[in-house]
């Protein structure tokens, strides 16, 4: 049995719903997530009825089911108010009750050094007094209060290893203070698979950490190529070095079953190959992977 893939909106930022339609068609992808943006064509500012519109639309035109939404809340970002992340997060969850979603991305983001390498964690400017543990404790103490919300909803927040919070042992620090805060909370993880790659964390000490937060419909796993660590630019996958064999044997032996979302981020790197080809690339690669690394 063979993953299945899943795609984000934002490998396709400016594209009408028709176009999205017919690549989805084209590549025969069934679930999607919708990245949230003043750019996308959901927005923080959409109403109930243009999302279930929009929502309607693929699902008719595709067959598509949308299960996540990707928010830009961030939750770790000192530069901005508790009150106006709790809120702007409790939003997105509201988005994605009414899309469908079981899921909404949320990003660390505590504020960077200006100079960092890709191929490391980076440093943090944190207020004085703040470690990482404090801004890790604050994101999750920024989750917690959107909780009753996300229960109430059935919508889970994930937190992706991204930015300040790259690799796995990062992740699990948000996830050791959420715990300790909201016992029993089923807030997830997103495993992007090429950030902990890049920052130098081996796969099985990636999955060691965010298993917990990953398995039984608790998380996400994302999937991106590209030419080594230093350079975040997408490639077409299988074209790249990150692992993605070893990390789907990791996931199949440890009993994640859910999709594998191609993050292409056409958004950010416009030059890149459009969607529908970046997806055909994804299904080749993922249909060559060993039986070990097989669903």
């Amino acid at each position: 049995m063979t993953w299945e893939l899943a795609a984000s909106t934002l490998g396709a930022p400016y594209d009408t719903m028709d176009e999205l339609a017919k690549t989805f068609t084209a590549t025969g992808v069934k679930q999607i997530e919708v990245a949230v943006g003043d750019e996308m064509k959901f927005t923080m500012t959409s109403t109930d009825d243009e999302l279930k519109a929009m929502r309607d639309e693929l699902a008719e035109k595709a067959g598509v089911t949308i299960f996540s939404v990707d928010s830009r809340v961030q939750v770790c970002n000192t530069d901005r108010e508790d009150d106006e992340l709790v809120e702007s997060l409790e939003h997105c969850l509201h988005m994605a009750s009414v899309l469908g979603a079981k899921y909404v991305r949320v990003f660390p983001t505590a504020p960077l050094e200006p100079s960092w390498d890709p191929d490391r964690l980076p440093g943090m400017v944190l207020p004085k007094g703040m470690n990482l543990a404090g801004v890790s404790k604050r994101g999750a103490e920024i989750i917690a209060r959107a909780l009753p919300t996300a229960d109430k909803l059935g919508v889970q927040p994930l937190i992706e290893t991204h930015d300040s919070h790259a690799n796995g042992e990062r992740n699990a620090i948000i996830h050791y203070y959420l715990d300790k805060i909201a016992p029993g909370n089923q807030a997830g993880s997103i495993w992007d698979l090429a950030h902990p790659w890049r920052v130098g964390e081996a796969p099985a000490t990636t999955f060691e950490y965010l298993k917990p937060y990953l398995v039984g419909g608790r998380g996400l796993v994302q999937i991106k190529d590209c030419a080594f660590p230093g350079d975040q630019t997408p490639v077409l996958q299988g074209t790249g070095r990150v692992p993605l064999a070893e990390c789907c044997k990791l996931l199949k032996d440890g009993g994640y079953t859910g999709p594998l979302s191609l993050e292409w981020e056409r958004r950010w790197y416009p030059q890149v190959e459009p969607l529908e080809e970046a997806l055909v690339a994804a299904r080749k690669a993922i249909e060559a992977l060993p039986a070990e690394s097989q669903l």
